[in-house]
């Protein structure tokens, strides 16, 4: 594949995140227009505007911002950006802070759904145009001195279960065994109708292009490979099944994460993602909707974590209200969103340090 310009990767980078931000802020907006909220500023980006417009309905400023590494909505009563509240907020017909529990609970958790919603439809989308390729996870072929012959697969032997992740195909064993270099994983195969439980220990096998070591099993897939168009309902319903899968899988990363067991190389922050977004613009509409669909997955679930400044966050703070019948005192939100911010700067300096460790390499 030709290298990739700068050109190509801000495209490809903008062309993804741009419709994940909007996505997600819309659900915001949504839910507090619904809640009779005012939105004082739409912003996709953060820093100094480029360019925007004020409805004359809503009087919301809708504006594209010169950092392109998110984006936000300030509704009424909003201190800054990461939604802090100031003082006597709650005292303000139209702010955030003055809406029920109840709607403040759902305008925070809207941008995540809107997330999730994107990510289903865009995999329907592709599997009602395009089509949904299915390959069972069914050994084909079980290559000799390899770990899944040392292990005892054997041809015709259908992978069920590794690690107590269910496997639907053959791309979610390949996913599994790829992240696992050199660790035991604990494999359920249909045998002859009986359920056999093997352990399988995937080689470590480095890729100097990716900086990488994957997991190597040493089997190939069955032929029986079936390709066809969805209609609306059935591309709805796996996209929907593809969307929790990829969210499942998205959580045992953080796990790998919190545990060491991830490698730096897995680890992509801004210019990683530019490089993965401009390559898959490269190779085609299919590839680039699809990995436009696990990055908005990845971003409605990353932003549920309960990390102040962050979706999750906030919707801690409602549910310590809701327990503890008032709200937590302002002092102590605005220190926990600082730490919030913090944190989240310090792990995008981190991101950034292994994102240009990698370019000049």
């Amino acid at each position: 594949m030709p290298e990739l310009s700068a050109l190509q990767m801000t495209i490809g980078f903008l062309l993804l995140l741009t419709p994940v931000v909007f996505f997600h802020e819309l659900g915001h907006y949504w839910a507090a227009r619904r809640a009779g909220v005012v939105v004082e500023v739409f912003s996709i980006g953060f820093g100094p505007e480029i360019f925007g417009w004020t409805a004359k309905s809503t009087d919301t400023r809708w504006r594209f911002a010169a950092i392109p590494l998110g984006g936000y909505v300030r509704m009424r009563g909003d201190d800054n950006a990461a939604s802090a509240p100031r003082a006597g907020a709650d005292a303000i017909k139209g702010s955030f802070a003055a809406a029920s529990l109840g709607w403040r609970i759902l305008i925070v958790a809207a941008g995540p759904i809107a997330n999730f919603i994107l990510g289903i439809l865009l995999f329907a989308l592709v599997y009602m145009t395009f089509g949904k390729i299915e390959i069972p996870a069914e050994i084909g072929e079980v290559m000799p001195d390899t770990p899944a012959a040392i292990a005892g697969l054997q041809e015709g032997d259908i992978v069920t279960e590794i690690e107590g992740v269910s496997i639907r195909n053959f791309a979610d064993m390949r996913g599994l065994v790829a992240e696992s270099p050199g660790r035991a994983l604990a494999f359920v195969v249909s045998r002859d109708d009986m359920l056999i439980d093997l352990t399988v220990t995937p080689e470590p096998r480095y890729f100097e292009e990716l900086d990488l070591n994957i997991g190597f099993l040493g089997v190939r897939s069955t032929t029986n490979i079936t390709h066809q168009r969805l209609l609306p309902g059935s591309a709805v319903v796996a996209g929907t099944s593809d969307a929790f899968y990829n969210g499942v899988m998205i959580l045992r990363g953080l796990a790998r994460l919190g545990k060491g067991q991830m490698q730096a190389a897995e680890v992509q922050g801004p210019i990683g993602i530019a490089k993965i977004s401009g390559s898959a613009l490269q190779q085609g509409i299919v590839p680039f909707i699809l990995l436009t669909a696990l990055i908005s997955i990845n971003l409605g679930l990353i932003n549920l974590l309960p990390v102040p400044a962050l979706d999750g966050g906030h919707l801690a703070f409602f549910f310590y209200e809701a327990v503890a019948g008032k709200p937590l005192p302002l002092a102590a939100q605005a220190v926990l969103m600082r730490f919030g911010m913090s944190l989240l700067l310090t792990l995008m300096v981190v991101v950034m340090f292994f994102d240009l460790s990698r370019l000049i390499g």
